[in-house]
């Protein structure tokens, strides 16, 4: 039973990043942050998605924002950040030189985040960017069956 749970997920995981790549563009960042005493993950993803997700996709049109919070998936406390972009020039409007640089567009953008940045201050105390290997994790999670 458990198999055909992690390969149900699995399969409607490809099939999200598939309808979100042919929208025009995809980019993820994991993060594995430390929460402040008190405060739960829950509570920090509650903001994530009432608060920042709302700001990021006011100040970047043509792209917008969403959040995997997968606790279980792979660490706790790990989340990731999926930007998806209408096409290839909105896409181009926020970096340059293959997605090495960002764009003046996309400072001034990320420039107006500074205010809701700070306020994710108040639920944790550090973020650090990770890898997140999806393919190995797979393979864990069917080989755990």
């Amino acid at each position: 039973m458990k198999t055909k749970v992690v390969l149900l997920l699995c399969l409607s995981i490809s099939i999200g990043i598939t309808q979100i790549s042919a929208q025009g563009g995809i980019m993820f960042d994991t993060f594995i942050v430390t929460l402040r005493q008190g405060v739960t993950m829950d509570q920090y993803l509650n903001f994530l998605k009432t608060r920042y997700l709302s700001e990021y996709n006011k100040n970047f049109p043509g792209s917008k924002l969403k959040i995997g919070c997968p606790d279980s998936w792979m660490k706790k406390n790990q989340y990731s950040l999926f930007y998806t972009y209408d096409s290839d020039k909105d896409y181009s409007r926020y970096y340059k030189n293959n997605g090495k640089e960002m764009s003046d567009v996309c400072k001034a953008a990320w420039e107006k985040m500074d205010s809701i940045k700070k306020e994710a201050g108040k639920y944790i105390l550090d973020s650090k960017r990770v890898d997140a290997d999806w393919e190995k994790w797979m393979d864990e999670m069917i080989i755990k069956k």
